[in-house]
């Protein structure tokens, strides 16, 4: 039997395996895919070291954070630029990076298996089980089916998991709260590669934003969500669609993406919902199983870490008789829990936004110029003129 164990190794799970086998705990962690950080799923951007200050101010645990490899750095930004529908440029500077998802993720995994924890790929967790006083975890894998028992269970299995459901907490299933995302790489954009920049307009990502990522060396992260209520019913498009609609035909976008062509494609579920409740019986949630994702701007990278890393120092603290599970619930709140919260507020006050292109032009105006910088870093001062106004908008709908 082991005391801890992780199912699912992107950045959340393979921080709490590290934190809990540095705690000195026996952990067992699972990934269903055969490579680690393979398919990437995410635009791949981290804030740089003194840019968490902005974002997070009250997050404690940033090593991981500050202190990843250097070569794993594709590009350095330095701001973000935001377009309106009419292709009004909006700037505001802010650190950051862009990195080798890939190489990030499997760097997590190699600090957690120097730490002692059993990492094993390929391996599919299809039920799990309290019995005992323990849990069960069955898993499927290439050598076949099997079970382990763990007395911690640590579920960072992305967003809507079912495996929430089995241990009695709450999975997202609300449409308004799941962004279903798709991302290509493209080889030969002709991006500017100091700065990351994201679309609005509803003829190319109703309710939502399409971004483009510099990579470096011509490459290009290209991407898009849209939630399943703010697809027109009369245009029956998938993602793929609005994604090639937007790389073919913004007026903006087009031309620096003309030459350019995918060398991959990925899908997501991104959950941009308030947080969830992540401690139930002997168990907790990590990263995306918890809506653990900075809603406004769809940030999960830090959040999962920081959480990943909670969640490995407050299971040990409960098998050591020292506190009880719900320390995890009181830990990352304290660190991030405020960033959560304002995002999902400013991003309810979006959603009025985007129902009309001339309402999101007329509100970038008003306060994009002054406040761009307030919502990406999830700052409440701003956030509260900024919902006031656009429930004044609302009641003229």
């Amino acid at each position: 039997m082991f005391d801890v164990a992780v199912v699912g190794l992107g950045p959340g799970g393979s921080s709490a395996a590290y934190s809990a086998s540095r705690e000195g705990l026996s952990v067992v962690a699972f990934d269903r895919r055969r490579e680690i950080g393979v398919p990437i799923q995410c635009g791949e951007y981290l804030p740089q070291e003194h840019s968490f200050d902005e974002i997070l101010p009250n997050a404690r645990r940033l090593d991981l954070l500050k202190g990843f490899p250097r070569e794993i750095i594709r590009v350095k930004t330095s701001g973000v630029v935001l377009y309106s529908p009419g292709g009004r440029a909006y700037r505001d500077r802010f650190d950051g990076y862009i990195i080798d998802r890939s190489e990030f993720d499997k760097w997590l995994v190699s600090l957690a298996v120097d730490e002692g924890s059993d990492i094993r790929i390929e391996s599919s967790v299809y039920r799990v089980e309290w019995r005992d006083d323990r849990y069960r975890v069955y898993v499927s894998s290439p050598e076949g089916k099997y079970s382990v028992d763990a007395r911690v269970l640590i579920l960072a299995c992305g967003a809507s998991s079912p495996l929430n459901e089995m241990v009695g907490l709450e999975r997202e299933t609300d449409d308004y709260n799941l962004t279903p995302v798709i991302q290509m790489m493209y080889s030969g954009a002709d991006v500017d590669e100091d700065s990351i920049e994201l679309y609005t307009g509803n003829d190319y990502c109703p309710g939502a934003y399409a971004w483009i990522f510099p990579r470096g060396d011509g490459f290009a992260n290209v991407g898009l969500g849209i939630r399943r209520p703010y697809l027109p019913k009369d245009r029956d498009w998938s993602l793929r669609d609005y994604l090639r609609h937007f790389v073919k035909h913004h007026p903006i976008a087009s031309e620096k993406l003309k030459r350019a062509r995918p060398v991959s494609v990925v899908g997501g579920l991104v959950p941009v919902g308030p947080p969830l409740r992540s401690v139930g019986r002997n168990v907790l949630l990590v990263g995306d199983a918890a809506n653990h994702v900075i809603a406004s701007v769809g940030a999960g990278i830090p959040t999962s870490v920081i959480g990943g890393l909670l969640a490995g120092e407050a299971a040990s603290k409960y098998l050591g008789g020292d506190a009880s599970l719900d320390i995890y619930e009181e830990m990352w709140r304290r660190e991030f829990g405020d960033a959560l919260e304002t995002g999902y507020k400013i991003r309810r006050a979006i959603d009025v936004m985007t129902r009309s292109d001339k309402i999101m032009e007329r509100g970038l105006r008003l306060f994009g110029e002054r406040h761009l910088s307030e919502f990406i870093r999830a700052r409440m001062s701003s956030a509260t003129r900024f919902m006031s106004w656009v429930g004044r908008i609302a009641k003229t709908l």
